[in-house]
């Protein structure tokens, strides 16, 4: 080696960088092998296995893991690239699921010191090389291993494609005190979560031969196994510039049916995935990347929140704005993303929050909430409104429910009676019910069941109308006090 090569420094210490990195800091093997799954439909693979069987090394027991897919298959040259830290042929590629060239090393190293891979564009031709985490830190690995034709192991064989690939973890220091059947079982749940989408489009994904099946946390596709939500208004679209050009992010929301589901045993609930499930799924290129509490703003997270469901949409276009990081395994979405967003989705959260809240009050009690049957009692003291004098009216009094919609029109409320309840539906978009009413249950606030009671009230008076003319006078009324409401609440 010449002098001048002697003085010079590597960009990486590769002894230590590929020990550090083995602390990326994956959430679970499912994350980990999320990565590699994803290669897998990047190659085009529609049936992909996940293998996961005990084993013996020099520490005693193992476990070793495997993703085995009938994809294209890799040449030499890119199955040599594709074990490099930030190898790929596809780098800053924003048409699929991988972009940095880190998820197959990365994830592997995180979980196995040693990750062994096999690739075939024809059965006669097998490639194999590896990466060993030990070799690189005692200085003997420098290089990716040129591949070499090889076989495939005897219990992976039988299982092969045409083409394909096979990745091996087969020194799993770190799961090594989980059992078998404990992985299958957390894996399964995760990934038939993250892979809904590709896998209602047709890819079948196994795990020890058991295929994962599809899980909706929305409730409403129809492939679903648990399935019965309903939507909550149309979806939201917020169209951004990205690196392309425009991009479009959608925003849907479901509400579970309180009614139908509520009696299930808590046990039932946790296992259908409704108990714990609040949040937004976020996904990303047809596949979920992250789910948690994100974008709703100052709406902290409540047990009636588990009965409505988000979920959003976006290309790898925004990457930067959503933090996607090379580990594709959450967000951390910009500031001027927040903005765009959280106002909107804070509204929604807030609005079926209390949906919930009143599902269950009227699941609990047949329909009657104990604040409905109080209004119900007070009701009684008053006489029928004049718009209902000569219907039969039940001496207990009228019912109410309360509704919570996004209308167009500028008025705060509207009324009607339907089979003897007076249902009030509130306009979420005008501005008492974000400035005033939803606050209303907050700390220091007047209180959320005082401000329902003054708005039933003066819908109760609403139906004192009669006859044509005075209730298109009454609706001028209404508007017009709306509107003044709107005027004295704006900043």
């Amino acid at each position: 080696m010449s002098p001048l090569l002697q003085e010079m420094v590597p960009i990486v210490a590769a002894e230590h960088f590929v020990l550090a990195t083995r602390d990326t800091g994956y959430r679970s093997v499912a994350a980990a092998v999320a990565e590699l799954i994803d290669n897998s439909l990047q190659a085009g693979a529609q049936n992909i296995d996940v293998l996961i069987r005990d084993a013996e090394d020099e520490l005693g027991r193992s476990i070793v893991l495997g993703v085995l897919d009938e994809g294209s298959g890799m040449s030499p040259t890119t199955l040599e690239c594709a074990l490099q830290f930030g190898g790929t042929n596809r780098f800053g590629d924003r048409s699929g699921l991988g972009r940095f060239g880190m998820g197959l090393p990365n994830s592997s190293v995180s979980h196995s010191r040693r990750l062994e891979v096999y690739s075939w564009k024809r059965p006669s031709e097998i490639y194999h090389s590896y990466l060993d985490v030990d070799e690189v830190a005692a200085g003997h690995l420098r290089f990716i291993p040129k591949p070499r034709r090889s076989s495939l192991p005897l219990w992976v064989a039988p299982k092969a494609g045409r083409s394909g690939t096979l990745v091996l973890w087969t020194r799993c220091d770190r799961l090594g005190r989980h059992r078998v059947e404990t992985l299958v079982r957390r894996m399964d749940a995760t990934l038939g979560r993250v892979y809904r989408y590709p896998i209602w489009s047709g890819t079948r994904l196994a795990i020890n031969g058991a295929l994962v099946q599809p899980f909706d946390p929305l409730f409403m596709h129809a492939r679903a196994p648990v399935r019965g939500a309903r939507a909550y208004g149309a979806p939201l679209r917020y169209e951004i510039n990205g690196p392309a050009g425009p991009s479009v992010i959608e925003v849907r929301f479901s509400e579970l049916p309180v009614r139908r589901w509520h009696r299930w045993p808590a046990e039932e609930k946790r296992q259908k995935g409704v108990v714990g499930g609040a949040g937004i799924s976020i996904v990303r290129a047809g596949r979920e990347i992250d789910y948690g509490w994100h974008l709703l703003g100052g709406k902290r997270r409540e047990n009636y929140d588990d009965w409505w469901r988000c979920e959003l949409r976006f290309s790898p276009d925004l990457d930067e704005m959503f933090g996607v990081t090379h580990s594709k395994q959450g967000v951390n979405p910009k500031t001027e993303l927040r903005i765009l967003l959280s106002s909107d989705l804070e509204a929604i959260a807030r609005t079926l929050n209390r949906r919930v809240r009143h599902a269950f009050d009227e699941a609990k009690s047949n329909g009657s909430s104990p604040q409905n049957a109080t209004l119900s009692r007070s009701d009684a003291l008053l006489m029928p409104p004049a718009s209902l004098a000569t219907r039969r009216i039940a001496s207990h009094g009228l019912r109410y429910r309360l509704e919570y919609k996004a209308i167009g029109n500028p008025e705060f409320y509207g009324v009607r009676v339907l089979r003897g309840s007076i249902v009030v539906t509130i306009n979420t978009n005008h501005p008492f019910f974000t400035e005033i009413y939803q606050r209303s249950s907050e700390p220091g606030g007047c209180g959320l069941a005082r401000v329902e009671r003054l708005v039933l009230a003066a819908a109760r008076a609403d139906l004192e109308a009669r006859g044509d003319d005075e209730r298109q006078h009454t609706a001028r009324l209404r508007r017009a006090w709306s509107d003044a409401l709107a005027a004295f609440l704006r900043p």
